[in-house]
Parts: structure tokens; sequence; C-alpha cells
């Protein structure tokens, strides 16, 4: 009964279920508050822009003090701590000899600049065709010098010809003569080929033991493939150009931020986590390394992102959609992959259907994209009039999403079209008309089974699936303004739900008792009932109701006879407020109990009314700090008939 939400705190959990007997304990509340003291707010102004889970981590974003720039921002046991984007270099100018690789593991791939400054390379986008001109940015540590504007960018490769055999990257190779060893990052053919023999080009390497041999065998296993040309190898070699000097990474200040983890390399240590935000390039960070992606697009600022078929997709103003390079997320080259797909309306939205199918919405469509990659794509128009609104979408059993008519699923849509059967909320439909041109965020929670929206004006509304049925809609209100959401899972496997609001902190949500230390507010009003005897006139004496909740907790009963006094004259009283302590129940920690095997516990609480009327209907009311979440399983009303209304 409400939606419950906690700020996110730091440091190891309080113990929030202390009980003495039937009470909760003040030492549990009193470290309920310690806990709280220790929260902080996300540092920087305004709204918190985007909040995500990775590496079970919780990541915040919000504009820097003075609004020049963005932050990106890590939870710890001490608070936020601002995470360093890292220092990047742009380029052009890159030629044929060789194409650099980020150190990921081992020793990373050293770049030198002609003027004698030198980084070791971490992470690297670009867009086009190494080979031909491509253009991007390298994220560099270690630096010694400064690198100039212009100057050659130098990398040690290895010069080999007289090919018989391909080396791919991965291999480690050694050197029939001197013994040295290194692992191939990368390998590049300047002539020749492996069918004739005289194959010849370069080898990216990191981990070399030494300096190879001229004239020396480069062996597999054991087994002969290139020859070494050159003394002195591997030797830096000119592959790119510097554009600039090197610089620290910013983010712009403002803008929508949207995620998607994903894992390109079928390695644990593949996991990453993509980002876009509107108003910069969208970008990666591994836990270690913050990438700018570099698409090519000339207003470079994607709205949404999505992660298919080892393909990483943005979306950009004007009905362009740009996915990457297979299984390479920070290459935007049609040689390798990289492709555009145009649908001439701005994108809302991706989701992921079954049978790896993924949909596509704009504001007034949906389209379904089928295949691998961009040797086989085929774009479909799923629904012409089915769209959805920025940031409503939720991948649940189905896909679920906000549109012009109401909320309403994948699965709706396609059997009903666009007719009103299609929606879900039609039962609330003034509610959500008034309200679908304010929506902020949306968020599955898969623990309840629900669907929730979240508009401008602190309110939302939830959607409950039973059996893949819907059971109904709630609004509801919150203290706080939510701006982004994000649902993820903790260390242990459980569900976590994390909001970022207006004045700047993190809430995690639906845990806790209260509204970040406020109280909350809750009810349930049941229709008017006339116990299958409209006509007569009853006297209701007693109600009893079936809960289950803290023996703490106290909830008000306001009764109301005969459609709220709707009659001439009117029955008196028409309503009276009624408290009903929820007292003990009779079982002991020794029973079987909701402690030991998650069986609820009911208590029977009855109260004394007194009214007169055709019929009732009541509402259940609760305003508390630290009140459990209450279930009603049920309620029993007792009556005697007065005669017949006349």
């Amino acid at each position: 009964m409400g939606l419950l939400a906690t700020a996110l705190s730091y440091g190891p959990p309080s113990q929030r279920e202390i009980y003495d007997g039937a009470t909760i304990v003040a030492g549990a509340r009193t470290a309920i508050e310690d806990q709280r003291a220790k929260i902080s707010v996300v540092p920087g102004e305004g709204s918190v822009l985007g909040v995500w889970v990775y590496g079970g981590n919780v990541y915040a974003f919000r504009n820097k003090s003075g609004g020049a720039t963005a932050g990106m921002y890590k939870s710890t046991s001490t608070g936020w701590s601002e995470v360093d984007l890292g220092t990047a270099l742009n380029f052009d100018g890159t030629v044929v000899a060789g194409e650099p690789v980020p150190g990921d593991s081992g020793t990373p791939t050293t770049i030198v600049g002609a003027g004698g400054a030198q980084g070791d390379l971490m992470g690297i986008s670009y867009n086009g065709s190494w080979s031909t001109g491509a253009k991007g940015t390298m994220v560099l540590t270690n630096i010694t010098g400064t690198f100039v504007d212009n100057e050659a960018l130098k990398m040690p490769l290895l010069a080999f010809d007289t090919g018989t055999k391909e080396v791919s990257a991965g291999d480690t190779i050694t050197g029939g003569t001197s013994g040295e060893t290194a692992i191939v990052t990368s390998i590049t053919i300047t002539s020749g080929s492996y069918a004739g023999s005289d194959a010849a080009g370069y080898i990216s390497v990191k981990d070399n033991s030494g300096t190879w041999t001229d004239g020396e065998a480069i062996q597999v296993n054991g087994s002969n493939h290139l020859v070494v040309n050159g003394a002195s190898q591997p030797a830096n070699v000119s592959v790119a150009s510097a554009n600039g000097t090197q610089y620290a990474q910013t983010l712009q200040p403002g803008g929508k931020y949207e995620f998607s983890t994903y894992n390109f390399m079928g390695e644990t240590t593949g996991i990453t986590m993509y980002g876009v935000n509107t108003v910069d390039n969208g970008f990666s960070w591994d836990g270690t390394t913050f990438i700018k992606m570099q698409t090519g697009m000339t207003t470079d600022t994607p709205q949404h992102v999505a992660t298919h078929q080892k393909h990483l997709f943005f979306s950009f103003p004007n009905g362009s959609i740009q996915h990457s390079s297979i299984v390479a997320p920070n290459k935007w080259s049609a040689l390798t992959g990289a492709a555009e797909l145009g649908i001439g309306d701005d994108v809302s939205g991706f989701s992921t259907e079954v049978n790896n199918v993924m949909s596509i919405f704009t504001r007034n469509d949906a389209y379904m994209l089928y295949g691998t990659s961009s040797a086989d794509w085929e774009l479909r128009k799923f629904h012409a009039g089915a769209g959805a609104i920025p940031y409503t979408l939720q991948k649940m059993d189905q896909t679920f999403f906000l549109d012009d008519r109401g909320i309403t699923s994948i699965f709706t849509v396609q059997y009903f079209g666009d007719f009103q059967s299609a929606v879900a909320s039609d039962k609330i439909d003034p509610y959500i008309q008034s309200k679908k041109d304010n929506a902020t965020d949306s968020i599955k929670v898969r623990g309840k089974n629900q669907y929730r929206l979240f508009f401008d004006d602190k309110t939302g509304v939830v959607m409950t699936f039973i059996n893949k049925k819907n059971q109904g809609l709630m609004p509801f209100t919150l203290a706080h303004q939510i701006n982004c959401t994000v649902s993820a899972e903790d260390a242990n496997g459980f569900e976590v739900l994390y909001g970022g609001f207006d004045d700047g902190y993190v809430r995690r949500m639906d845990s806790g008792t209260s509204y970040d230390g406020e109280e909350v507010s809750s009810f349930i009003r049941t229709t008017y009932y006339h116990y299958n005897s409209p006509g007569m006139r009853k006297r209701f004496r007693e109600l009893g109701l079936e809960i289950n909740a803290d023996t703490t907790t106290t909830l008000t009963v306001t009764p109301s006879y005969d459609f709220g006094g709707t009659y001439t004259p009117k029955t008196v009283p028409v309503s009276s407020a009624y408290t009903i302590d929820v007292a003990a129940d009779q079982w002991s920690e020794s029973d079987i109990s909701n402690s030991s095997t998650g069986i609820t516990v009911v208590a029977s609480e009855r109260v004394r009314i007194n009214g007169i009327g055709t019929n009732m209907g009541f509402i259940i009311s609760n305003s508390s700090t630290y009140d459990k979440p209450i279930t009603l399983q049920g309620g029993i009303v007792e009556f005697s008939n007065r005669g017949v209304r006349r």
C-alpha cells in the first residue's frame, strides 16, 4: 500500500528487523537514523542526470558546481567518489602500417610521439578505415611529455616478409633463432599473400621479450609462418598523426542518460557499461577506462543506446540509427561491419524481443530488426500508429511502453492493433491522457511483476501483473521528483532499484519504510457494496480485517454509507473514523513463521462501527515512518437488516 523509498546508504547495512516480543525496539530505529545520517548527496548541482549499476557499484551522473561540465561518480563506503575520465589524444592521418590495440591485458601498446612524448594505450575509438584514413580518440595512461599537434604517432611493430601461413591476433609468436616471444594484437598485410608465400607487412605485439634477429623465422606452435624483415625489431613505426595535444576528458552538462551493459568479448572480463546522454558522445566504461565513441556523425550526440547481436547501436535525431562493427563496439567502419539504418522518424527507444529480434520504436511507429549483421539485416515495420514515448519502454515477459493511447505492449498491439482493446490502462484513461506528455522515466520491478511510470510532478502509476495478466493500476505520489532509474541485481542476485532525484540524491526504492526519513502515507478505498440486498437498509456493526503488518502499526478505518450520503435525507452518520492498533498475534518465535520459512503470519483485528445504509464502502489508511509494508488479506463485515428502504 504505497511506494516505499529510502536513500542510498554506504557501508554495511544496519539491522532493521529487531524485535522484542511483538514490538520493534527503539535501538532499531536509532540504527536506521544513524545509517541515514551517513548518506551524502551526489556532488554538484541540479538533478541527478543518470544512474546505473555496473560491477556491483552504483554510478551517478550530475552537473558539477558551476554547470560547465558534468561528473561521473561512484558510490563507495565513504560516499560518492568522482571517477577520473582519463586523458585522451585525438588523431587522424592513419596509415596502413598497423592499427593500435589497447592493452587490456599484459603490457599495453606504447604510443610514441615524434617529439618524444609517449603513453600507454588503454582505449581507442575511431570511425572510417584505418588503412585509408580514420579519425578518432586514444585514451592514454603513464604519459610522459606533451604530444604536439600534427606530429607522427608511432608504435612498436614487428616487420615481416616471406609469409606462408596466417598469423592471428592472440597468437604467441616465437623467434626461430633468438627465442624471443610476443603476443600478437593485430597484423597488417601491406603486400603479397600467404598463398603466394610472399605476404609482407607488420605485426603489432605486446609482452615482447626482446630484440628479434633479422631474417629469423617467426613461429607459432613450433611451425614457421613468417620471416623477420629488418634489424632492431620491433621498431617504432608511424601509424597516425596527432590532432591536437592530449587533454583531460570531460562530460558535457545536462542531458538525459541511458545505459546498457554487454559483453562483446565472450570472456568474464569483457563486461562493459555503455551510455549515451543526448548532449555528448556515447561512451563506454569497463571499470578502468572511459572511452568516448567516435561514430563519425556530424553532431555525435546519440539519444538512445542498445546492444544487440554483438553490435553497439546508437540512435540520432532525424531517424538515423548507427551501429558499430561486429564484436568491436569502438570501431565505426563499414569495412568491419558498421552501418547506418534510416527509419525517417526520431527513435524513442530500443528493446529485444524473442528470437533475438530487436524492436525499434519511434513516437508514431514500431519496427522489428531481423538478422545478425549488416550483411543480412531486415528492417520491417511492425505496426503503424503504435509508437512509444521516450524512456517508457521496459522489457518484461513482453515489451511494455506508453503511447498516445495509454500503456500497452508488443503482444497486445500484435493482436489488437491500434484499437483501445490493446491498451492496459483504459480504466484510468483520463488520468493517463493528462499525464502522458510528462513522462520522465520508467522501471520494471521483477520481484513484484510491476511496470512503473514516473511523471514530472512527483507522481506516477504502477501496473501489477499476476500470471501475465494485468491486475490493476495504482497512481502514487513521491516525496521528491525522480529523474532517472535503474533495476539491477546486487552481489547476491537480489533485485535492487535506484532512482536519481531532483535534489541530487540517489535513493534506493522499495527499501526501508520511509520516504528518505519522511512518513509514507498509504490508503486503500473499497467500492460501495450492498451485500446482495441493494434495497435493504442495514445497521453495520463490526469490521474484521485480516492483516499482515507490524505489531506497531496503527490503521484508520473510515466507513462511508449510501454512496457517501447521496440519498436524501442523508443517513446519519455518513462516516466516522475508527482506529485499529495491530496487536501481537498468537504465534511465538518458536513457531513456523516468516523468519524461517517465508510463511506469512496474519493478524485478525476487529473494530466496532456504527452506521446505517443500504451499502457501505470504507477507506483504510496509514501514515508512518517505521511501519513495514501492510498487506490486507481480507475482511469480514457484520451487519443486521433494518427493513427495505422505501
